[in-house]
């Protein structure tokens, strides 16, 4: 995982530009892959968290290759770094890249660790997720390891638990407030491959980006997270 430093004072932290108004202490900006899935779950926890949009970004580009989403992330983040010198805005704290491995899984895979590995993209995050988005909806209601060959086979197994589930449907209150699960559930299936030299199916990295949103946020708003 690429990390980056974070330069915001705290939760509750505001920073003051140069025309003396007043910005949130902590900016992120979200680069989806999906047009509805991804967008909706994270505007959604958004709104849960009291974060606003000036305070979490998330925006989907013309695009869905690894390449293209992060060449988006880094014009973005340019733009808005040259905004906050003149003054009219604050730079981003975090980039974040949300995307997937679906088939052909061979050849997304290539694309994204060349994403990532591109020098403009030092600093920016990535949340992949294999097969599929989905499989981070998954651990909100149960844990697996057992590997999925693509987004329709998550699909089949959360609608055990949500079966009234289409994809690009928004979050109930209910399965938002199951988070903390999920963040636990993400981190064990990551340790779960780790141990056995697992290819990484299933498995997602989005939890780490709602554990940053999660901090983002005032104190008593937060969830209680391991």
């Amino acid at each position: 995982m690429i990390r980056q430093r974070s330069f915001a004072r705290g939760p509750g932290a505001y920073r003051r530009s140069k025309r003396g108004v007043r910005h949130p202490g902590k900016a992120i900006l979200i680069v989806t892959e999906g047009i509805r899935t991804e967008p909706n779950y994270l505007k959604a926890l958004r709104d849960r968290l009291q974060l606003s949009a000036a305070e979490v970004e998330v925006c989907h580009p013309n695009g869905t290759d690894p390449l293209t989403l992060t060449n988006s992330a880094i014009q973005l983040s340019k733009a808005r770094a040259k905004e906050a010198k003149n003054g009219f805005a604050i730079a981003y704290d975090e980039v974040w890249v949300v995307l997937d491995l679906e088939e052909p899984h061979a050849e997304r895979r290539k694309l994204a660790l060349k994403a990532m590995g591109m020098k403009e993209a030092a600093g920016i995050r990535f949340a992949i997720s294999d097969p599929a988005f989905e499989f981070w909806l998954l651990p909100h209601e149960e844990y697996t390891t057992r590997p999925f060959p693509d987004c329709n086979g998550v699909i089949r197994r959360l609608r055990v638990d949500w079966p009234s589930y289409s994809k690009g449907e928004a979050p109930s209150v209910e399965l938002l407030g199951k988070m903390p699960d999920a963040v636990r559930r993400a981190r064990q299936c990551r340790e779960h491959h780790q141990a056995c030299d697992g290819d990484g199916n299933p498995s997602t990295d989005v939890d780490l980006l709602v554990t940053s949103m999660n901090a983002a946020t005032r104190p008593h708003l937060q969830f209680h997270l391991d």
